[in-house]
């Protein structure tokens, strides 16, 4: 843990960037306090939250870590994790490990792209396809400022065909 303190981010903006090896990118503005801690430690977990920790997530993109604790303010429970050094939040349905492997600055942003590692979900929530429409499975998602969704159907172009 850097700093000594537990640190979370509302990510908005991230992505899949391949499969061989697992790559995801997050962009992180360079004035975030979690800029410095991807930054520094080279290392971040991204937390799947689900549509009951709104309040919390919007909590965690609106109020600066360099002002106290994140996760006190936010209510959430840092948990370890099992391959970085940097918390999960245990609250959440999912987590995934990533280590970074480059920045790059795009725009006002950075792009720091990271190897996964490892990924954690619930059962319930994550079968090999999301499970959107159980309680676990309501997975968040960030539309721009104080707006949120959640999914509650799943769709297949041949239902008929087995999941596989």
């Amino acid at each position: 843990m850097y700093r000594d303190q537990p640190n979370a981010m509302a990510a908005s903006w991230v992505l899949p960037l391949g499969f061989e090896p697992t790559l995801i990118g997050v962009a992180i503005h360079p004035s975030r306090l979690s800029h410095e801690f991807a930054g520094k430690t080279e290392q971040f977990a991204l937390n799947i939250p689900t549509a009951d920790l709104m309040t919390a997530v919007h909590t965690c993109g609106t109020v600066s870590g360099n002002d106290g604790d994140k996760f006190a303010a936010a209510g959430l429970t840092p948990a370890e994790a099992t391959e970085i050094e940097a918390p999960w939040i245990a609250d959440c349905v999912a987590h995934i490990e990533c280590g970074v492997l480059d920045r790059r600055s795009w725009g006002d942003h950075d792009l720091f792209v990271a190897r996964v590692l490892v990924v954690h979900a619930l059962d319930e929530a994550f079968d090999g396809f999301w499970n959107v429409e159980t309680d676990a499975g309501q997975l968040l998602h960030h539309l721009g400022a104080d707006r949120y969704a959640g999914l509650g159907r799943a769709y297949r172009v041949n239902p008929e065909d087995e999941r596989e």
